[in-house]
């Protein structure tokens, strides 16, 4: 079987966490998985003046597309072919599968969302928020997390040792770093009164992008690719705090699954996704307001066995509902279904 992965752009973690990260499992299943990497982004400029510049090559790669995925049993779109423009997405050859991983139908009234619906046997969404919204335009749902790699992933059992400092982290994109400022006055608060015991650790692509409030309390660690598997297994507790937002509940929890994957407790934001992944079991906490934060950090630092028994029940939930393995069982059920 051949599938074609039409992603958004060469560096588009979507196209890596949902789809490259998987290619080998498929193999090994006899699915050649072909990514097709546009040449042109499909995310506008930032810069309005130069999107006219941009739109016009883009569309016309896109038309090329009606020709070059030709062949395959089966395309995966990774949302729409243009960012928030409906263009070609109901001339393309064979079975279309939207794969959704934010809520991409915020964007211009939906347009573009609902239009790649339509021209698709089916919608994967990663998580039910997503899921709800997309059964109004298709009637082929399946929900599929974006999968973390478990079996790469080592747990370090001696992360709570008194050998240096216990690390509070955080790993994201720099854009998600805004999600702290509601909390900074209590966390920064914690990180004072526990400064000589805590080193606060923030994952990103530059500095400057961290809050000004927080960068003399915390340690700026380059992102690189892979960072995770040597990085998260040292720390004693990941963050994820959110706003309760329309776009928020799009999120797939994909950071707290990558905490909880090195047997690291959580303490996140209970907004949509994070919520069904709290209740799976005591993984840790899901504070609302500052004062909830701080509390709920210094319990899992002050309370040893309690952060060695959630971290341990992370480590299995996410073993049980959201490895590759798992991910890659449930595509290929969506395969055996819709062609």
């Amino acid at each position: 079987m051949k599938i074609n992965a039409v992603i958004a752009r060469k560096t588009s973690p979507s196209g890596w966490y949902r789809v490259g990260v998987l290619q080998e499992l498929f193999a090994q299943q006899g699915i050649e998985i072909n990514q097709v990497m546009p040449k042109i982004s499909s995310y506008p400029p930032a810069k309005k003046f130069k999107r006219p510049l941009w739109l016009l090559p883009a569309l016309l790669e896109r038309i090329t597309y009606i020709y070059k995925l030709r062949g395959a049993d089966a395309t995966i779109l990774q949302r729409e072919l243009i960012s928030t423009l409906p263009t070609v997405e109901r001339l393309l050859p064979g079975k279309i599968i939207l794969d959704v991983d934010d809520a991409i139908f915020l964007n211009r009234k939906g347009y573009a969302a609902r239009n790649a619906a339509k021209a698709s046997i089916g919608v994967v969404c990663g998580n039910s928020y997503l899921a709800d919204y997309f059964s109004n335009y298709n009637k082929n749902i399946q929900i599929i997390p974006t999968g973390v790699n478990v079996s790469e992933m080592k747990v370090n059992q001696n992360r709570l040792s008194n050998n240096g400092k216990r690390v509070i982290g955080w790993l994201g994109t720099a854009g998600n770093l805004p999600f702290f400022e509601p909390i900074i006055a209590d966390l920064k608060a914690l990180l004072i009164e526990k400064a000589k015991d805590v080193e606060f650790r923030i994952i990103t692509s530059h500095a400057s992008a961290i809050p000004a409030e927080l960068r003399p309390h915390c340690k700026f660690v380059q992102w690189y690719p892979g960072i995770e598997f040597s990085e998260l297994p040292q720390w004693s507790i990941g963050l994820m705090p959110l706003a309760d937002t329309e776009w928020a509940k799009g999120k797939c929890s994909f950071k707290m699954l990558q905490y909880m994957s090195a047997g690291v407790p959580v303490v996140v934001s209970p907004v949509g996704m994070n919520t069904e992944v709290l209740e799976k079991g005591e993984i840790g906490f899901g504070p609302k307001t500052g004062s909830e934060w701080y509390s709920a950090i210094k319990t899992l630092l002050d309370d040893d066995q309690l952060n060695q028994n959630y971290g341990n029940r992370a480590r299995l939930v996410v073993e049980e509902n959201y490895s590759l393995e798992y991910v890659v069982d449930k595509w290929l059920g969506v395969f055996e279904s819709w062609l």
